[in-house]
């Protein structure tokens, strides 16, 4: 092989690994890609003064030939240049060889590193998967045991409610039998005093005086007694009392209270607790039902004639209804925050009202229920035919709305009784809260019957239940006590409450 042809064989060797060299630079990092193309670069360099040496040799060889041909044996002189020539390019072909072994070693170093990053790499993911695996394996354990957590405070909670219910009725109980007994006290004292007034003044009547005192006495000493057994402690059971009574032992009542009569106001005493709603006995009567002003749902308007009945002066109050709750085991209705106590109960659906009446009846041998919707409006209007039972003009602070000026107007509920009374002594039948119905909703009054304190409807296909009047939201459209609102039986919420009736 002639030195011009090995020399472009190791020219070729030298651009195949320049190519190599540019195609692993790019795969390299940003450094190491630098360097390698500083090396390309003297590669490129080295490989254009071998080309160019080449060159020369093949003008030379062509200088040569032509020589050759003229004179066919060569010089020495020009042999031996040759030869040094032919010399350099090898010595130059085996600088080149140990770059590139050099270049090699050190691209085969790099990817050995590449190739340890990536299994580092690879064992940090997985280090990291197991460490967010543990770490949801340690949230969802923490999860369940706050969940149990506030469960179990959730029913100290409650507890705590029904505990603080019965504290405070207890309270109440005694301090009613501590006012008995001191009215009674103070009875005997003044009795004591006359007596011995009496005695200075006229010492012959000695005897007599103090017989009659001494009767007075006993009988104060036996009505206290007597007061006293009636505020006993009640017993709350701590299981669900069956309010399914269909049928009722008006005995009980009849021990507890007198024949009750028109306009009379009375409590019936329970078996749990010492006393239940406050109720008033109304008489029966004829009125107009529904409204003259075009309200489709308030007309026509007719006549109505109502047996007598008795109805609550107030709205169920959350001391009512927490009773019936506890000695249930009914869930406690949601206050709002605004206060139990005297405040109206809300948040109570139709079937919790019901429920509570049910309740009443089983516990006094009486029928309570809702009130029906004419029975209520009779109630509410108290023989007025005015947009209020006040009169035609809106009144300042007569009722809890949005704008009758109250301190509760638009807010929140106020205490039942906080203003006055109707003409029948009902109070807070305008503004404070709606209230549920027994009746079921109809779109108006046609074919209404002119008799009878209830219009049957078959309570299995009804859908929505009236609810009466207006609440601490209304405006002036919605405050009159004609006002008909429809609910599920189902909903519950701030502005509806409700009254109880009872059969007479």
């Amino acid at each position: 092989m002639s030195s011009i042809t090995q020399a472009k064989a190791e020219a070729q060797k030298l651009i195949k690994r320049y190519n190599q060299l540019q195609a692993e630079a790019k795969n390299a990092n940003a450094i190491e890609s630098r360097h390698k193309a500083t090396e390309a670069d003297k590669l490129v360099s080295q490989i254009s003064a071998l080309q160019l040496a080449i060159t020369k040799l093949q003008a030379k060889d062509r200088e040569n030939n032509k020589k050759s041909q003229i004179k066919k044996t060569p010089t020495p002189e020009k042999t031996e240049r040759v030869i040094q020539e032919k010399s350099q390019v090898i010595d130059r072909i085996h600088h080149l060889e140990e770059a590139q072994n050099k270049t090699q070693a050190q691209i085969e170093q790099l990817t050995r590193a590449r190739a340890e990053l990536n299994r580092l790499k690879q064992q940090a993911n997985k280090h990291a998967a197991t460490i967010v695996k543990e770490r949801r394996a340690n949230d969802e354990k923490l999860q369940q045991e706050l969940a149990k957590l506030i469960k179990k405070k959730e029913e100290e909670q409650s507890t705590l409610k029904q505990e603080l219910v019965s504290v405070k009725q207890q309270a109440q109980k005694d301090a009613e039998l501590l006012k008995v007994q001191r009215d009674a006290a103070r009875s005997m004292m003044e009795r004591q005093k006359n007596l011995e007034t009496a005695k200075a003044d006229s010492p012959n009547n000695y005897k007599k005086l103090f017989i009659v005192a001494s009767v007075i006495a006993i009988l104060a000493l036996l009505l206290g007694i007597i007061i006293a057994s009636m505020f006993t402690k009640p017993s709350v059971p701590s299981s669900s009392i069956s309010t399914n009574t269909t049928k009722h032992d008006k005995s009980v009542g009849k021990k507890i209270t007198k024949k009750i009569k028109t306009m009379e106001i009375y409590r019936d005493k329970l078996k749990t607790i010492p006393i239940g709603p406050l109720m008033i006995k109304l008489p029966s009567g004829t009125f107009k039902m529904g409204s003259k002003l075009p309200y489709s749902d308030e007309r026509p308007q007719h006549k109505v004639k109502l047996d007598n009945f008795s109805i609550s002066k107030y709205e169920v109050t959350f001391e009512e209804y927490d009773w019936f709750a506890g000695a249930t085991g009914k869930k406690l209705p949601d206050d709002n925050n605004w206060g139990r106590g005297k405040r109206p109960v809300i948040n109570v659906s139709w079937y919790n009202a019901v429920a509570y009446t049910e309740w009443l009846s089983e516990q006094t041998g009486y029928t309570y229920r809702l009130p029906s919707e004419r029975e209520w409006e009779y109630a509410a209007a108290a023989n007025s035919e005015t947009t209020y039972w006040w009169g035609y003009k809106l009144e300042k602070n007569y009722a809890n709305c949005a704008i009758c000026g109250s301190e509760w107007d638009g807010r929140q509920t106020s205490p039942v009784g906080s203003f006055k009374a109707n003409k029948f002594g009902l109070h807070d039948v305008i503004g404070n809260v709606m209230e549920w119905t027994l009746t079921c909703f109809r779109s108006n009054y046609q074919d209404a019957p002119n008799t009878g304190n209830i219009w049957e409807w078959d309570q299995g296909n009804c859908l929505k239940f009236v609810a009466r009047s207006s609440s601490y939201k209304s405006y002036e459209r919605e405050l009159r006590t004609t006002k008909r609102n429809k609910f599920s039986p189902n909903e519950t919420d701030s502005k509806i409450g409700f009254r109880v009736v009872r059969e007479n």
